[in-house]
């Protein structure tokens, strides 16, 4: 009976060891992510996103302004365009950044994934869109051609130019993002759950 007793100590003694040492094990996996830091990272990175888009619409604005009075024909609905597409953008650049400003680093491992799938599914949305801006554009300026229409070729050009913008900078805030997100699920692919069972590789 007390041999019985003395497996018995040494399996649950050896079942708690095993269990302490994961526990430490994912702490550590925890402190190396520094999930605060990722996402301070994640918030900057989309916050220079909208300084860029607003420093490119202030620009559009400013010299869309001007232009549309200094200049006639195509140019003078080229520059209107202009003018009038990146009040919107500048609208859409202040919102997204007062919102990450105030935006919490202090999130879950499975919130802070959640946020970079959402924000990339928009990032590759908009970019989808952009193209249909280009198409748009390329159509209102050959059909401007055919009617000899200054607003709408002025207006086609607009489009084309804003469209190819948006289209670079959406894709290449996807890619920085990308690599971000990337960087953490490197970061937790040495843990997988089954529906049974943990594994865990240690790399060495």
């Amino acid at each position: 009976m007390y041999q019985i007793f003395l497996a018995m100590k040494k399996q649950i003694f050896l079942f708690l060891l095993i269990q302490f040492l994961f526990i430490g094990w994912l702490s550590a996996q925890n402190n190396s992510l520094d999930l605060e830091q990722i996402n301070e990272d994640r918030i900057q990175l989309n916050s220079t996103g909208m300084l860029v888009l607003g420093g490119w619409a202030l620009s559009n604005i400013a010299v869309g302004s001007i232009g549309m009075i200094q200049t006639d024909g195509r140019t003078k609905y080229l520059h209107q365009m202009n003018a009038a597409w990146n009040v919107v953008n500048l609208g859409i650049a202040g919102f997204g950044y007062y919102g990450l400003k105030n935006q919490s680093t202090e999130l879950s491992l499975s919130e802070t994934i959640s946020e970079f799938h959402n924000f990339e599914n928009i990032l590759l949305f908009n970019a989808g869109l952009d193209v249909g801006y280009m198409a748009i554009g390329a159509y209102l300026w050959e059909r401007g051609l055919r009617k000899e229409n200054n607003r709408l070729v002025g207006y086609g050009q607009s489009m084309i130019l804003q469209g190819g913008f948006l289209f670079a900078f959406d894709l290449t805030l996807f890619v920085l993002s990308k690599n971000q997100s990337s960087a953490l699920l490197d970061g937790i692919s040495n843990i997988q759950f089954t529906g049974n069972a943990v594994s865990m590789t240690i790399p060495f």
